[in-house]
């Protein structure tokens, strides 16, 4: 059983998410408890394929898998490297605790709540392992195709307003996307990430320009993913129409844009191009001004849901500030923060919902000594700490190796101006908050709200900052990994099609 697992590693957790959104639908939704046991059963199973994952990487593993067995560049391949395997853990440990909140009472958010949230965590596993532009853009439409029924789960009029929005955006992006890819085939020949990375070096004079083109349209596509500034308008009303536990999820799909991001500058337009070194200076002023005008969207927000909403908004600035550093200490904090940053914003989504702003809902009063108070304000303490990036918590140590790994860069003045002053008007925002919601009690506790769930990432928070030392070694491996784009060229075009089309090819062994 575990050399099958090892063998078929990267299609695994796909087919998991697929399989388990296909027998949802099969059983209806008249059989929520059998629903229900079919999600847990392949959570699970995704969470062992993300720890097995990173547990393989970090020995120098390097997974790559042809589908049906097509020799690369012509059929699809799919890969694991240090990266991936991170994403691949961190989506099925938030796709756990939302399902958890979501399906508080014994009841999901609406109908084929099940079937939609396997779908989307089927695309965000695709996003993250996809060795291609085109089923990059397959599995983007998957997880966006997801997203809009469960943003519209009890639609309202506030609601449908804000899935328009977000459904007219990303159908933008979308076009542009395939604009690009168009463009990049028709000058390569190819769509493998890997296989355009050694052709694009190659393309004649005349061609250039529309290879430079592609790229910064590809850039543009990423950036609605990831909202960065001007193409995020769109995130914050999405976010606060959402259902709370929803939105925790939706947070992921901001990291699939940064992710894309990282491919880009370091696989399809690596290190010492003209196009990387353009998309790198554009976004070194398109990313702390993200933050900058994040945090002071934080600093306005009147409700909790905005003020989380802007802060997602603002650690994509963060990261991909780093990713246009470039240097390998930098975009190693950018990981490190990528997880902090995920995991609470998770924790604040999950703890809002314990929330109600309107006084519309019932409560449940003050519970003797206001227990539940004190822990849904410590809670949301511990969230507000990480995303402004406090001592000792993890936000903190990303965004500190950030800044040390800036030091000798041109830009180092205003990288750091950006980073804290953003910092300081993001403590300023949740203090600010947290004094309405928890010293005012400008708000009620929902009644059977659980802290389950938010408990658990708690822990996982503290947990990263007591182990930030093996962390940060596996994110330092994985950025030099990242910043040598020819191990990953070598394993995918090197990978031969066999009987069996999977193997681990271990990172060392490229070149040999």
């Amino acid at each position: 059983m575990m050399a099958f697992a090892i063998q078929h590693l990267p299609i695994l957790p796909i087919a998991i998410a697929l399989l388990a959104a296909a027998l949802t639908l099969v059983v209806g939704e008249r059989r929520l408890a059998q629903q229900r046991a079919i999600v847990w059963v392949a959570i699970v199973l995704m969470l062992l394929c993300g720890a097995l994952a990173v547990n393989r990487t970090s020995g120098g593993q390097m997974f790559v898998y042809l589908l049906s067995n097509w020799r690369t560049p012509f059929g699809i391949a799919l890969v694991i490297d240090k990266l991936s395997a991170i994403m691949l853990l961190l989506t099925a440990f938030i796709g756990a605790l939302v399902m958890a909140a979501q399906t508080r009472g014994g009841r999901p958010a609406g109908t084929y709540f099940y079937p939609l949230f396997m779908l989307q965590l089927m695309g965000l596993n695709g996003a993250f392992l996809t060795g291609d532009l085109f089923n990059l853009f397959v599995f983007f439409e998957v997880l966006l195709a997801a997203s809009y029924g469960m943003l519209l789960q009890h639609a309202d009029r506030a609601r449908t307003n804000a899935a328009t929005h977000y459904v007219v955006i990303n159908l933008l992006g979308s076009a542009l996307f395939l604009i690009a890819a168009a463009l990049l085939y028709g000058v390569t020949g190819t769509l493998n990430m890997a296989d355009l990375s050694q052709k694009i070096n190659a393309v004649g004079p005349q061609s250039r320009a529309l290879v430079a083109a592609a790229g910064f349209l590809l850039l543009v596509v990423f950036a609605i993913k990831a909202a960065l500034l001007p193409l995020n308008f769109w995130l914050t009303g999405t976010y606060r129409a959402a259902t709370l536990p929803v939105a925790a999820l939706f947070a992921l799909m901001t990291k699939v844009g940064v992710v894309a991001i990282a491919r880009t500058l370091t696989l399809i337009y690596p290190d010492g191009g003209v196009i990387n070194a353009h998309m790198s200076q554009a976004l070194l002023v398109i990313a702390p001004l993200t933050m900058l005008v994040a945090a002071c969207g934080a600093l306005s927000a009147r409700d909790v849901g905005t003020l989380i909403g802007w802060s997602v908004v603002g650690s994509a600035g963060m990261l991909t500030t780093a990713l246009a550093i470039g240097d390998p200490k930098a975009i190693s904090g950018a990981l490190f923060y990528l997880v902090g940053s995920t995991l609470a914003t998770a924790l604040l989504f999950l703890n809002a919902a314990s929330l109600d702003q309107t006084g519309a809902r019932v409560a449940t009063g003050t519970d003797p000594g206001g227990r539940r108070w004190a822990s849904t304000g410590a809670l949301f303490l511990i969230g507000g700490a990480v995303m402004a990036g406090l001592p000792p918590f993890s936000g903190f140590i990303g965004k500190a190796t950030i800044l040390a790994a800036s030091t000798s860069h041109p830009a180092q003045t205003w990288v750091w101006t950006a980073v804290l002053l953003a910092g300081l008007l993001s403590i300023l925002a949740y203090a600010r908050m947290g004094s309405r919601l928890f010293w005012k009690r400008d708000a009620t506790l929902v009644e059977g709200a659980s802290l389950l769930p938010t408990g658990v990432l708690a822990i996982a928070l503290f947990g990263l900052t007591i182990f930030a030392a093996p962390l940060q070694r596996y994110t330092d491996q994985a950025a030099v990994e990242l910043k040598r784009p020819q191990i990953m060229i070598g394993n995918v075009l090197g990978k031969l099609p066999q009987q069996k089309p999977v193997a681990s090819v271990p990172a060392t062994a490229v070149g040999k």
